[in-house]
Protein backbone atom coordinates (compact mmCIF):
# COMPACT_ATOMS: atom_id res chain seq x y z
CA UNK A 1 0.00 0.00 0.00
CA UNK A 2 1.35 3.40 -0.98
CA UNK A 3 2.10 6.03 1.64
CA UNK A 4 -0.53 8.30 0.05
CA UNK A 5 -3.25 5.63 0.36
CA UNK A 6 -2.30 5.01 4.00
CA UNK A 7 -2.60 8.75 4.68
CA UNK A 8 -6.05 8.82 3.08
CA UNK A 9 -7.23 5.84 5.15
CA UNK A 10 -5.88 7.41 8.32
CA UNK A 11 -7.61 10.67 7.47
CA UNK A 12 -10.88 8.76 6.93
CA UNK A 13 -10.55 7.03 10.30
CA UNK A 14 -9.81 10.37 11.90
CA UNK A 15 -12.96 11.90 10.38
CA UNK A 16 -15.05 8.97 11.64
CA UNK A 17 -13.75 9.32 15.18
CA UNK A 18 -14.18 13.10 15.06
CA UNK A 19 -17.85 12.73 14.15
CA UNK A 20 -18.28 9.99 16.75
CA UNK A 21 -16.80 12.24 19.45
CA UNK A 22 -19.14 15.05 18.37
CA UNK A 23 -22.09 12.68 18.73
CA UNK A 24 -20.97 11.66 22.22
CA UNK A 25 -20.68 15.28 23.35
CA UNK A 26 -24.13 16.13 22.00
CA UNK A 27 -25.64 13.04 23.61
CA UNK A 28 -24.09 13.95 26.96
CA UNK A 29 -25.84 17.34 26.70
CA UNK A 30 -29.19 15.64 25.92
CA UNK A 31 -29.17 17.05 22.37
CA UNK A 32 -30.33 13.70 21.08
CA UNK A 33 -31.58 14.66 17.61
CA UNK A 34 -28.26 16.30 16.72
CA UNK A 35 -26.29 13.42 18.23
CA UNK A 36 -28.39 10.97 16.22
CA UNK A 37 -27.34 12.65 12.97
CA UNK A 38 -23.63 12.46 13.88
CA UNK A 39 -23.91 8.77 14.73
CA UNK A 40 -25.73 8.05 11.47
CA UNK A 41 -22.90 9.71 9.53
CA UNK A 42 -20.37 7.52 11.32
CA UNK A 43 -22.37 4.38 10.51
CA UNK A 44 -22.67 5.40 6.87
CA UNK A 45 -18.86 5.27 6.71
CA UNK A 46 -18.41 2.29 9.06
CA UNK A 47 -21.57 0.16 9.51
CA UNK A 48 -19.88 -1.90 12.23
CA UNK A 49 -18.84 0.99 14.45
CA UNK A 50 -20.19 -0.39 17.74
CA UNK A 51 -19.91 2.91 19.63
CA UNK A 52 -21.92 4.79 17.00
CA UNK A 53 -24.53 2.03 16.86
CA UNK A 54 -24.81 2.18 20.65
CA UNK A 55 -25.13 5.95 20.63
CA UNK A 56 -27.71 5.92 17.84
CA UNK A 57 -29.83 3.34 19.66
CA UNK A 58 -29.69 5.25 22.94
CA UNK A 59 -30.60 8.53 21.23
CA UNK A 60 -33.59 6.94 19.51
CA UNK A 61 -34.79 5.57 22.85
CA UNK A 62 -34.27 8.96 24.52
CA UNK A 63 -36.47 10.52 21.83
CA UNK A 64 -39.10 7.82 22.51
CA UNK A 65 -38.48 6.18 19.15
CA UNK A 66 -38.25 2.72 20.69
CA UNK A 67 -39.57 0.90 17.66
CA UNK A 68 -36.99 2.53 15.38
CA UNK A 69 -34.28 1.57 17.88
CA UNK A 70 -35.48 -2.04 17.82
CA UNK A 71 -35.63 -2.00 14.02
CA UNK A 72 -32.07 -0.65 13.89
CA UNK A 73 -30.79 -3.46 16.10
CA UNK A 74 -32.81 -6.05 14.19
CA UNK A 75 -31.23 -4.91 10.91
CA UNK A 76 -27.76 -5.06 12.44
CA UNK A 77 -28.47 -8.56 13.73
CA UNK A 78 -29.83 -9.70 10.36
CA UNK A 79 -26.76 -8.31 8.56
CA UNK A 80 -24.28 -9.90 10.98
CA UNK A 81 -22.21 -12.60 9.27
CA UNK A 82 -22.84 -16.05 10.70
CA UNK A 83 -19.17 -16.90 11.08
CA UNK A 84 -18.16 -13.84 13.13
CA UNK A 85 -18.84 -14.74 16.74
CA UNK A 86 -16.97 -11.66 18.03
CA UNK A 87 -19.30 -9.24 16.22
CA UNK A 88 -22.33 -11.27 17.34
CA UNK A 89 -21.01 -11.10 20.91
CA UNK A 90 -20.47 -7.33 20.75
CA UNK A 91 -23.88 -6.74 19.19
CA UNK A 92 -25.51 -8.89 21.89
CA UNK A 93 -23.81 -6.75 24.52
CA UNK A 94 -25.32 -3.62 22.97
CA UNK A 95 -28.79 -5.20 22.96
CA UNK A 96 -28.32 -6.07 26.64
CA UNK A 97 -27.30 -2.49 27.43
CA UNK A 98 -30.56 -1.11 26.00
CA UNK A 99 -32.62 -3.97 27.52
CA UNK A 100 -33.54 -5.58 24.20
CA UNK A 101 -33.14 -8.92 25.88
CA UNK A 102 -34.76 -11.26 23.38
CA UNK A 103 -32.47 -10.13 20.57
CA UNK A 104 -29.49 -10.25 22.95
CA UNK A 105 -30.37 -13.85 23.80
CA UNK A 106 -30.64 -14.79 20.13
CA UNK A 107 -27.27 -13.19 19.30
CA UNK A 108 -25.46 -14.88 22.18
CA UNK A 109 -26.97 -18.20 21.13
CA UNK A 110 -25.75 -17.60 17.56
CA UNK A 111 -22.27 -16.81 18.89
CA UNK A 112 -22.30 -20.01 20.95
CA UNK A 113 -23.38 -22.04 17.94
CA UNK A 114 -20.08 -20.98 16.36
CA UNK A 115 -17.93 -21.17 19.51
CA UNK A 116 -19.77 -23.35 22.05
CA UNK A 117 -16.93 -23.28 24.57
CA UNK A 118 -16.66 -19.48 24.81
CA UNK A 119 -17.07 -18.77 28.59
CA UNK A 120 -17.78 -15.04 28.14
CA UNK A 121 -20.77 -15.83 25.88
CA UNK A 122 -22.07 -18.39 28.35
CA UNK A 123 -21.73 -15.96 31.25
CA UNK A 124 -23.37 -13.06 29.42
CA UNK A 125 -26.18 -15.25 28.11
CA UNK A 126 -26.76 -16.42 31.69
CA UNK A 127 -27.16 -12.78 32.76
CA UNK A 128 -29.75 -12.24 30.04
CA UNK A 129 -31.84 -15.33 30.76
CA UNK A 130 -31.75 -14.58 34.49
CA UNK A 131 -33.20 -11.14 33.80
CA UNK A 132 -35.87 -12.84 31.71
CA UNK A 133 -36.73 -14.98 34.74
CA UNK A 134 -35.24 -18.29 33.55
CA UNK A 135 -33.21 -18.98 36.69
CA UNK A 136 -32.52 -22.66 36.03
CA UNK A 137 -31.25 -21.91 32.52
CA UNK A 138 -28.90 -19.29 33.96
CA UNK A 139 -27.58 -21.78 36.51
CA UNK A 140 -26.99 -24.37 33.78
CA UNK A 141 -25.11 -21.87 31.58
CA UNK A 142 -22.87 -20.71 34.42
CA UNK A 143 -22.20 -24.27 35.50
CA UNK A 144 -21.13 -25.02 31.92
CA UNK A 145 -18.83 -21.95 31.94
CA UNK A 146 -17.21 -23.20 35.16
CA UNK A 147 -16.83 -26.67 33.69
CA UNK A 148 -14.96 -25.17 30.72
CA UNK A 149 -12.92 -22.77 32.84
CA UNK A 150 -12.75 -23.77 36.53
CA UNK A 151 -10.63 -20.69 37.26
CA UNK A 152 -13.27 -18.17 36.09
CA UNK A 153 -13.91 -15.90 39.05
CA UNK A 154 -16.55 -14.06 37.02
CA UNK A 155 -18.51 -17.27 36.40
CA UNK A 156 -18.46 -18.19 40.09
CA UNK A 157 -19.41 -14.64 41.09
CA UNK A 158 -22.32 -14.53 38.66
CA UNK A 159 -23.50 -17.95 39.80
CA UNK A 160 -23.49 -16.61 43.35
CA UNK A 161 -25.66 -13.70 42.20
CA UNK A 162 -28.16 -16.01 40.50
CA UNK A 163 -28.33 -18.31 43.52
CA UNK A 164 -28.89 -15.28 45.75
CA UNK A 165 -32.22 -14.83 43.97
CA UNK A 166 -33.23 -18.29 45.23
CA UNK A 167 -33.24 -19.71 48.72
CA UNK A 168 -29.90 -21.46 48.15
CA UNK A 169 -28.10 -18.88 50.28
CA UNK A 170 -25.30 -21.15 51.53
CA UNK A 171 -24.53 -22.26 47.98
CA UNK A 172 -24.48 -18.63 46.85
CA UNK A 173 -22.08 -17.76 49.66
CA UNK A 174 -19.79 -20.64 48.66
CA UNK A 175 -19.72 -19.35 45.08
CA UNK A 176 -18.71 -15.88 46.21
CA UNK A 177 -16.00 -17.31 48.46
CA UNK A 178 -14.62 -19.31 45.54
CA UNK A 179 -14.75 -16.29 43.22
CA UNK A 180 -12.77 -14.26 45.75
CA UNK A 181 -10.21 -17.05 46.13
CA UNK A 182 -9.70 -17.02 42.37
CA UNK A 183 -9.61 -13.25 42.02
CA UNK A 184 -9.99 -11.02 45.08
CA UNK A 185 -9.76 -7.87 42.96
CA UNK A 186 -13.22 -7.83 41.40
CA UNK A 187 -15.18 -5.02 43.05
CA UNK A 188 -18.55 -6.34 41.85
CA UNK A 189 -18.02 -9.67 43.60
CA UNK A 190 -17.55 -7.93 46.93
CA UNK A 191 -20.59 -5.73 46.29
CA UNK A 192 -22.74 -8.76 45.48
CA UNK A 193 -21.40 -10.62 48.52
CA UNK A 194 -22.50 -7.69 50.68
CA UNK A 195 -25.97 -7.86 49.10
CA UNK A 196 -26.18 -11.54 50.06
CA UNK A 197 -25.18 -10.74 53.65
CA UNK A 198 -27.94 -8.12 53.71
CA UNK A 199 -30.55 -10.66 52.57
CA UNK A 200 -29.30 -13.09 55.20
CA UNK A 201 -29.60 -10.41 57.88
CA UNK A 202 -25.83 -10.36 58.45
CA UNK A 203 -25.53 -6.62 58.00
CA UNK A 204 -22.33 -6.11 60.01
CA UNK A 205 -20.55 -8.61 57.76
CA UNK A 206 -21.65 -6.61 54.74
CA UNK A 207 -19.69 -3.55 55.88
CA UNK A 208 -16.14 -4.89 55.31
CA UNK A 209 -17.23 -6.42 51.98
CA UNK A 210 -18.49 -3.04 50.80
CA UNK A 211 -15.36 -1.31 52.03
CA UNK A 212 -13.26 -3.80 50.07
CA UNK A 213 -15.38 -3.09 46.97
CA UNK A 214 -14.74 0.63 47.39
CA UNK A 215 -11.01 0.12 47.90
CA UNK A 216 -10.94 -1.66 44.54
CA UNK A 217 -13.22 0.83 42.80
CA UNK A 218 -13.24 4.11 44.74
CA UNK A 219 -15.53 5.75 42.17
CA UNK A 220 -18.30 3.14 42.40
CA UNK A 221 -21.40 5.09 43.35
CA UNK A 222 -23.37 1.83 43.57
CA UNK A 223 -21.02 0.51 46.26
CA UNK A 224 -21.20 3.86 48.08
CA UNK A 225 -25.01 3.71 48.05
CA UNK A 226 -25.00 0.13 49.33
CA UNK A 227 -22.61 1.20 52.08
CA UNK A 228 -24.91 4.11 52.98
CA UNK A 229 -27.88 1.78 53.32
CA UNK A 230 -25.92 -0.71 55.37
CA UNK A 231 -24.60 1.96 57.71
CA UNK A 232 -28.15 3.18 58.30
CA UNK A 233 -29.32 -0.41 58.85
CA UNK A 234 -26.78 -1.05 61.61
CA UNK A 235 -27.47 2.28 63.30
CA UNK A 236 -24.50 4.34 62.14
CA UNK A 237 -27.02 6.96 61.17
CA UNK A 238 -24.97 10.09 60.56
CA UNK A 239 -22.37 8.25 58.49
CA UNK A 240 -25.13 6.61 56.45
CA UNK A 241 -26.97 9.86 55.81
CA UNK A 242 -23.74 11.53 54.72
CA UNK A 243 -23.48 9.01 51.86
CA UNK A 244 -27.18 8.93 51.03
CA UNK A 245 -26.89 11.12 47.93
CA UNK A 246 -24.93 8.43 46.10
CA UNK A 247 -28.24 6.62 45.65
CA UNK A 248 -29.12 9.20 43.02
CA UNK A 249 -25.79 9.25 41.24
CA UNK A 250 -25.86 5.45 40.83
CA UNK A 251 -29.46 5.42 39.60
CA UNK A 252 -30.96 3.49 42.54
CA UNK A 253 -32.90 6.50 43.87
CA UNK A 254 -35.27 8.19 41.45
CA UNK A 255 -36.12 10.58 39.97
CA UNK A 256 -32.71 11.99 39.19
CA UNK A 257 -33.18 15.76 39.26
CA UNK A 258 -29.85 17.59 39.40
CA UNK A 259 -29.96 21.18 40.66
CA UNK A 260 -26.33 22.41 40.60
CA UNK A 261 -25.63 24.83 43.43
CA UNK A 262 -29.19 24.69 44.80
CA UNK A 263 -29.20 21.47 46.89
CA UNK A 264 -29.95 22.17 50.54
CA UNK A 265 -27.22 20.94 52.87
CA UNK A 266 -28.48 22.34 56.16
CA UNK A 267 -28.16 26.08 55.46
CA UNK A 268 -30.33 28.55 57.39
CA UNK A 269 -33.79 28.68 55.81
CA UNK A 270 -35.33 31.42 57.95
CA UNK A 271 -36.10 33.75 55.04
CA UNK A 272 -35.70 31.26 52.22
CA UNK A 273 -37.97 29.10 50.07
CA UNK A 274 -37.10 25.44 49.72
CA UNK A 275 -38.66 23.03 47.22
CA UNK A 276 -38.67 19.40 48.37
CA UNK A 277 -39.53 16.63 45.95
CA UNK A 278 -40.69 13.05 46.14
CA UNK A 279 -38.25 10.22 45.56
CA UNK A 280 -38.86 6.52 44.96
CA UNK A 281 -42.34 5.16 45.61
CA UNK A 282 -45.31 6.31 47.63
CA UNK A 283 -44.11 4.47 50.75
CA UNK A 284 -40.81 6.31 50.93
CA UNK A 285 -42.60 9.58 50.26
CA UNK A 286 -44.91 9.07 53.24
CA UNK A 287 -41.99 8.08 55.47
CA UNK A 288 -40.02 11.22 54.65
CA UNK A 289 -43.12 13.41 54.82
CA UNK A 290 -42.92 13.01 58.60
CA UNK A 291 -40.14 15.62 58.40
CA UNK A 292 -42.22 18.27 56.65
CA UNK A 293 -43.66 19.90 59.76
CA UNK A 294 -40.12 20.49 61.08
CA UNK A 295 -39.01 21.79 57.70
CA UNK A 296 -41.94 24.24 57.54
CA UNK A 297 -41.01 25.54 61.00
CA UNK A 298 -37.47 26.26 59.81
CA UNK A 299 -38.15 27.77 56.40
CA UNK A 300 -39.61 30.99 55.14
CA UNK A 301 -41.72 28.90 52.77
CA UNK A 302 -41.83 25.27 51.67
CA UNK A 303 -42.89 23.95 48.27
CA UNK A 304 -43.71 20.23 48.23
CA UNK A 305 -43.73 18.38 44.92
CA UNK A 306 -45.34 14.97 45.28
CA UNK A 307 -47.17 12.32 43.31
CA UNK A 308 -50.43 13.80 41.99
CA UNK A 309 -52.58 11.33 43.96
CA UNK A 310 -51.19 12.73 47.23
CA UNK A 311 -51.45 16.47 46.45
CA UNK A 312 -54.82 17.18 48.07
CA UNK A 313 -54.02 15.03 51.13
CA UNK A 314 -50.69 16.82 51.65
CA UNK A 315 -52.20 20.27 51.08
CA UNK A 316 -54.83 19.63 53.76
CA UNK A 317 -52.15 18.36 56.16
CA UNK A 318 -49.69 21.21 55.55
CA UNK A 319 -51.79 24.25 54.55
CA UNK A 320 -48.82 26.59 55.14
CA UNK A 321 -46.92 24.96 52.28
CA UNK A 322 -47.44 25.06 48.55
CA UNK A 323 -48.17 21.50 47.39
CA UNK A 324 -48.12 20.65 43.71
CA UNK A 325 -47.84 17.67 41.42
CA UNK A 326 -44.29 16.56 40.79
CA UNK A 327 -42.30 17.01 37.61
CA UNK A 328 -39.08 15.30 36.63
CA UNK A 329 -37.54 18.57 35.51
CA UNK A 330 -34.45 20.27 36.92
CA UNK A 331 -32.07 23.11 36.24
CA UNK A 332 -29.33 20.55 35.67
CA UNK A 333 -31.37 19.07 32.86
CA UNK A 334 -32.10 22.58 31.54
CA UNK A 335 -35.85 21.97 31.48
CA UNK A 336 -37.11 23.39 34.78
CA UNK A 337 -38.14 26.87 33.68
CA UNK A 338 -38.27 29.75 36.14
CA UNK A 339 -36.74 28.82 39.49
CA UNK A 340 -39.16 29.78 42.31
CA UNK A 341 -37.06 28.69 45.30
CA UNK A 342 -33.70 29.33 46.95
CA UNK A 343 -32.86 25.72 47.82
CA UNK A 344 -34.14 22.29 46.89
CA UNK A 345 -33.69 18.67 47.98
CA UNK A 346 -35.21 15.24 47.50
CA UNK A 347 -37.25 14.23 50.52
CA UNK A 348 -34.63 11.75 51.74
CA UNK A 349 -31.95 14.44 51.92
CA UNK A 350 -34.31 16.52 54.05
CA UNK A 351 -34.51 13.56 56.42
CA UNK A 352 -30.72 13.28 56.27
CA UNK A 353 -30.52 16.80 57.72
CA UNK A 354 -33.40 16.66 60.20
CA UNK A 355 -33.19 13.06 61.49
CA UNK A 356 -29.48 12.59 62.11
CA UNK A 357 -29.94 10.76 65.39
CA UNK A 358 -32.72 8.84 67.10
CA UNK A 359 -33.45 11.65 69.55
CA UNK A 360 -34.47 13.79 66.56
CA UNK A 361 -37.63 11.65 66.38
CA UNK A 362 -38.75 12.54 69.91
CA UNK A 363 -40.92 15.58 69.13
CA UNK A 364 -44.66 14.95 68.53
CA UNK A 365 -45.63 15.23 64.89
CA UNK A 366 -48.91 15.99 63.16
CA UNK A 367 -50.44 13.12 61.21
CA UNK A 368 -52.00 13.10 57.77
CA UNK A 369 -55.46 14.65 57.69
CA UNK A 370 -57.90 12.68 55.55
CA UNK A 371 -60.96 14.29 53.97
CA UNK A 372 -63.73 14.36 56.65
CA UNK A 373 -66.44 13.74 54.05
CA UNK A 374 -64.66 10.65 52.75
CA UNK A 375 -64.12 9.43 56.32
CA UNK A 376 -67.85 9.71 56.95
CA UNK A 377 -68.57 7.64 53.82
CA UNK A 378 -66.17 4.94 54.96
CA UNK A 379 -67.59 4.84 58.47
CA UNK A 380 -71.09 4.45 57.11
CA UNK A 381 -70.03 1.44 55.05
CA UNK A 382 -68.04 -0.09 57.91
CA UNK A 383 -71.02 0.29 60.25
CA UNK A 384 -73.00 -1.88 57.83
CA UNK A 385 -70.58 -4.72 58.54
CA UNK A 386 -71.63 -4.95 62.18
CA UNK A 387 -70.54 -3.52 65.53
CA UNK A 388 -67.28 -5.43 65.94
CA UNK A 389 -63.76 -4.05 65.42
CA UNK A 390 -62.54 -3.41 61.91
CA UNK A 391 -59.13 -4.84 61.00
CA UNK A 392 -57.50 -3.76 57.76
CA UNK A 393 -55.20 -6.18 55.98
CA UNK A 394 -52.56 -6.10 53.27
CA UNK A 395 -50.31 -9.08 52.64
CA UNK A 396 -48.33 -8.72 49.42
CA UNK A 397 -46.80 -6.27 46.98
CA UNK A 398 -47.12 -5.38 43.32
CA UNK A 399 -43.47 -6.37 42.83
CA UNK A 400 -42.58 -9.89 43.90
CA UNK A 401 -39.49 -11.96 43.12
CA UNK A 402 -37.63 -14.74 44.93
CA UNK A 403 -35.80 -12.23 47.12
CA UNK A 404 -38.69 -9.88 47.87
CA UNK A 405 -41.16 -12.74 48.15
CA UNK A 406 -39.75 -13.83 51.50
CA UNK A 407 -41.14 -10.63 53.07
CA UNK A 408 -44.76 -11.27 52.02
CA UNK A 409 -47.50 -13.80 52.68
CA UNK A 410 -50.67 -15.28 51.19
CA UNK A 411 -54.14 -14.24 52.28
CA UNK A 412 -54.85 -17.80 53.43
CA UNK A 413 -51.93 -17.55 55.89
CA UNK A 414 -54.13 -15.15 57.87
CA UNK A 415 -57.25 -17.29 58.28
CA UNK A 416 -56.84 -17.22 62.09
CA UNK A 417 -57.12 -13.44 61.96
CA UNK A 418 -60.73 -13.87 60.82
CA UNK A 419 -61.47 -15.78 64.04
CA UNK A 420 -60.83 -12.79 66.31
CA UNK A 421 -64.15 -12.19 68.06
CA UNK A 422 -66.69 -10.43 65.89
CA UNK A 423 -64.07 -8.52 63.89
CA UNK A 424 -64.60 -7.65 60.24
CA UNK A 425 -61.48 -8.04 58.09
CA UNK A 426 -61.27 -5.25 55.51
CA UNK A 427 -59.15 -5.33 52.37
CA UNK A 428 -56.45 -2.66 52.00
CA UNK A 429 -54.47 -4.63 49.41
CA UNK A 430 -54.19 -2.57 46.22
CA UNK A 431 -53.45 -5.47 43.84
CA UNK A 432 -56.14 -7.74 42.38
CA UNK A 433 -57.26 -9.94 45.28
CA UNK A 434 -60.28 -11.57 43.63
CA UNK A 435 -58.77 -15.02 43.23
CA UNK A 436 -57.37 -15.25 46.77
CA UNK A 437 -60.53 -13.80 48.32
CA UNK A 438 -62.73 -16.28 46.49
CA UNK A 439 -60.47 -19.20 47.48
CA UNK A 440 -60.66 -18.06 51.11
CA UNK A 441 -64.46 -18.00 50.95
CA UNK A 442 -64.71 -21.32 49.14
CA UNK A 443 -62.20 -23.30 51.21
CA UNK A 444 -62.64 -21.72 54.66
CA UNK A 445 -65.99 -19.93 54.57
CA UNK A 446 -64.33 -16.60 55.38
CA UNK A 447 -65.16 -13.19 53.93
CA UNK A 448 -62.67 -10.47 53.06
CA UNK A 449 -64.70 -7.26 53.00
CA UNK A 450 -64.00 -4.93 50.09
CA UNK A 451 -65.42 -1.41 50.02
CA UNK A 452 -67.58 -1.05 46.91
CA UNK A 453 -66.35 1.48 44.35
CA UNK A 454 -63.05 2.27 46.07
CA UNK A 455 -59.96 2.15 43.86
CA UNK A 456 -57.22 1.22 46.32
CA UNK A 457 -54.50 2.07 43.82
CA UNK A 458 -55.76 5.28 42.25
CA UNK A 459 -57.90 6.94 44.95
CA UNK A 460 -55.46 7.69 47.75
CA UNK A 461 -57.86 10.10 49.43
CA UNK A 462 -60.27 7.19 49.74
CA UNK A 463 -57.49 4.89 50.95
CA UNK A 464 -56.49 7.41 53.64
CA UNK A 465 -60.11 7.80 54.76
CA UNK A 466 -60.73 4.04 54.97
CA UNK A 467 -57.43 3.39 56.74
CA UNK A 468 -58.16 6.14 59.27
CA UNK A 469 -61.31 4.23 60.27
CA UNK A 470 -59.49 0.98 61.07
CA UNK A 471 -59.15 -0.19 64.66
CA UNK A 472 -55.92 -1.90 63.59
CA UNK A 473 -54.08 -2.87 60.41
CA UNK A 474 -51.91 -5.88 59.58
CA UNK A 475 -49.47 -5.26 56.75
CA UNK A 476 -46.01 -6.15 55.36
CA UNK A 477 -43.46 -3.70 53.94
CA UNK A 478 -45.84 -1.98 51.54
CA UNK A 479 -47.76 1.23 51.00
CA UNK A 480 -50.76 0.29 53.24
CA UNK A 481 -48.45 -0.13 56.24
CA UNK A 482 -46.84 3.26 55.71
CA UNK A 483 -50.19 4.95 55.14
CA UNK A 484 -51.39 3.46 58.43
CA UNK A 485 -48.31 4.78 60.20
CA UNK A 486 -48.66 8.24 58.65
CA UNK A 487 -52.26 8.37 59.92
CA UNK A 488 -51.06 7.27 63.38
CA UNK A 489 -53.33 4.24 63.42
CA UNK A 490 -52.28 1.00 65.15
CA UNK A 491 -50.32 -1.17 62.72
CA UNK A 492 -49.00 -4.70 63.21
CA UNK A 493 -46.20 -4.67 60.67
CA UNK A 494 -44.10 -7.65 59.65
CA UNK A 495 -40.90 -6.98 57.76
CA UNK A 496 -37.24 -7.81 57.30
CA UNK A 497 -34.73 -5.55 58.97
CA UNK A 498 -34.07 -2.58 56.71
CA UNK A 499 -32.30 0.74 56.56
CA UNK A 500 -35.36 2.83 57.43
CA UNK A 501 -35.28 1.23 60.89
CA UNK A 502 -31.99 3.06 61.52
CA UNK A 503 -30.48 0.29 63.63
CA UNK A 504 -33.55 -0.27 65.82
CA UNK A 505 -36.15 -3.05 65.87
CA UNK A 506 -38.94 -0.67 64.83
CA UNK A 507 -39.64 2.26 62.49
CA UNK A 508 -38.78 5.46 64.38
CA UNK A 509 -40.84 7.45 61.87
CA UNK A 510 -44.05 5.80 63.17
CA UNK A 511 -44.03 5.28 66.96
CA UNK A 512 -47.51 3.69 66.95
CA UNK A 513 -46.35 0.85 64.71
CA UNK A 514 -45.48 -2.58 66.15
CA UNK A 515 -42.82 -4.35 64.06
CA UNK A 516 -42.32 -8.10 63.80
CA UNK A 517 -38.94 -8.91 62.29
CA UNK A 518 -38.73 -11.81 59.87
CA UNK A 519 -35.58 -13.83 59.30
CA UNK A 520 -34.37 -15.24 56.01
CA UNK A 521 -35.10 -18.85 56.90
CA UNK A 522 -38.37 -18.27 58.71
CA UNK A 523 -41.83 -19.41 57.62
CA UNK A 524 -44.99 -17.25 57.80
CA UNK A 525 -46.34 -19.36 60.65
CA UNK A 526 -43.44 -18.15 62.81
CA UNK A 527 -44.86 -14.62 63.08
CA UNK A 528 -48.50 -14.90 61.95
CA UNK A 529 -49.53 -16.62 65.19
CA UNK A 530 -47.73 -13.97 67.26
CA UNK A 531 -49.39 -11.12 65.42
CA UNK A 532 -52.86 -12.66 65.67
CA UNK A 533 -52.39 -13.28 69.40
CA UNK A 534 -51.04 -9.77 70.05
CA UNK A 535 -53.71 -8.09 67.95
CA UNK A 536 -56.47 -9.96 69.76
CA UNK A 537 -55.06 -8.85 73.11
CA UNK A 538 -54.77 -5.27 71.85
CA UNK A 539 -58.44 -5.17 70.82
CA UNK A 540 -59.56 -6.61 74.15
CA UNK A 541 -57.53 -4.11 76.18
Amino acid sequence: MSALKKQRLAAGDGEIEKRFAQGQRLQARDRFAEAEQRFRKVLALDPRHLGALTGLTQCLIAQKNQQEAIDTLDRAAADAPEGDEIWLFDLAGLCTTVKYLQQARTLYERALAIAPDMPSSLINLANVVEEQGDIQKAIDLLSRAIEIDPTSARAYGNLGKVLTATRLRDEALACYRRAIELNPNLSQTWTNLAALFEIMGRHREALPALQRALNLDPESDAARWNLARTLLTVGEIEAGWDMYGFGFSCGQRLPYRPFPGLIWEGQDLADKTIMVWREQGLGDDLIFSTCYTDLIARAGHVIIETERRLVSLYQRTWPQATVRAETWTSTGLENYGEVDFDYTAPAGLVAAQLRRKLTDFAAPRPTLRPDPARVAECRAWLDSLGPGPKIGISWTSGKIDDVRGRAYTKLADWKDLFAIGDAAIVNLQYTDVSEEAEALRREHGLTLHRMPGLDLRGDLEGVAALTACMDAVVAPASFPAVMTGALDRPCFHYTCKGWTMLGTDHLPWFPQMRCYLMNDAGAPSDFVKRIVTDLGAFLRA
